[in-house]
């Protein structure tokens, strides 16, 4: 039977409740309209690190694929507690395969203070606002783009994850199927969240990444992460090749204003050692998020304007730079 969480029924979640099992159907409709300086082959999701280095016509797209399907479903019984995630989208390009694509999947078993998950999830590397969950609470910027900003590191793959919560702290460590183990550890303060991970892998593989999400009174949040890449810089948006050295930094201001109206501005780069590819990759960006109540159908509309700039530098001497607006309508569905 479905029915509203606590509180307005008409502005909260819905959920399915069958026995033990509650399931909880959301998602969103994304219109992405985005105009940039340069023709590229992307999509609406950038790959900041295949921008062109000479000057080309430019280029004005839009598309709705961004819109994602999400289902979490929570049975417990006897202290166990059973989770699964589903989130899909339709932004698979690859030529004779359908645009639908799963992007997270995965189980979760939770007894006490240990959590064991298992499936498709960000990777450790990803840093977090709050926790370390892979389906909530993940600092993935609030960007329009939905390949995210250059800087921040820890892809979507597959894994195997055990975590154990200790009061205001978590830790944890994963086995990921591209070879790496990541640790975590993180904490969780009134307006502070930090964390610290590390990597090893095959090949001689290291990597060690501090990042933090800071609040500054109710209105301003300060969020940041660092990445040290020994032959896995890769780990960091694929903007630089596979298998060589590394840094990678996002450092980036989100100020809530009231009427729902955010503005936030965001700097990253990434600095790969010497290859036959990139040596460096930077973005900033700045935009403006309004978020629209809409009780009666049950969620919000999200209006945002977005403009960025993003540069490439080869290890062989050449350069190139691309400008870039975008404008989204999203309707979240609770």
């Amino acid at each position: 039977m479905a029915r509203a969480a606590d509180g307005d029924p008409a502005d909260a979640p819905a959920y399915i409740h069958w026995g033990a099992l509650t399931l909880h159907p959301f998602g969103f409709v994304d219109l992405i309209g985005m105009s940039r300086s340069a023709a590229t082959c992307d999509s609406v999701s950038t790959k900041f690190g295949h921008i062109p280095l000479a000057d080309t016509d430019g280029q004005t797209i839009g598309t709705l694929r961004h819109s994602r399907p999400m289902l979490r479903g929570d049975w417990s019984a006897g202290g166990v507690k059973l989770t699964g995630y589903l989130e899909a989208d339709f932004m698979n390009f690859a030529a004779g395969q359908s645009p639908y694509r799963w992007r997270q999947y995965w189980g979760q078993l939770t007894v006490g203070h240990w959590e064991v998950l298992g499936g498709q999830a960000w990777s450790l590397l990803r840093p977090n606002r709050t926790g370390i969950e892979s389906d909530q609470g993940v600092m993935n910027t609030d960007v329009v783009d939905p390949g995210y900003h250059v800087g921040l590191a820890g892809p979507r793959v597959r894994q195997i994850r055990a975590a154990y919560t200790g009061g205001q702290y978590k830790v944890a460590a994963a086995w990921e199927t591209n070879g790496n183990v990541v640790s975590k550890l993180a904490h969780d303060g009134e307006r502070t969240h930090l964390e610290l991970s590390a990597l090893t892998g095959r090949q001689g593989r290291r990597g060690i990444s501090p990042s933090a999400s800071i609040g500054v009174g109710r209105r301003l949040s300060i969020v940041t992460q660092q990445f040290w890449a020994k032959r896995c810089a890769e780990e960091a948006m694929n903007v630089v090749p596979a298998g060589v050295n590394g840094l990678a930094t996002i450092e980036g201001v989100e100020v809530r204003l009231p009427h729902k109206l955010e503005i936030y501005s965001y700097g990253g780069a990434v600095y790969g050692s010497r290859s036959a590819d990139n040596r460096l990759v930077s973005e900033w960006t700045v935009g403006v998020n309004h978020q629209r109540a809409m009780p009666s159908l049950r969620g919000n509309l999200l209006l945002s304007v977005q403009y960025s700039r993003v540069g490439r530098a080869v290890w062989d001497g050449r350069s190139g730079s691309m400008d870039f607006a975008m404008v989204r309508a999203r309707y979240n569905i609770n």
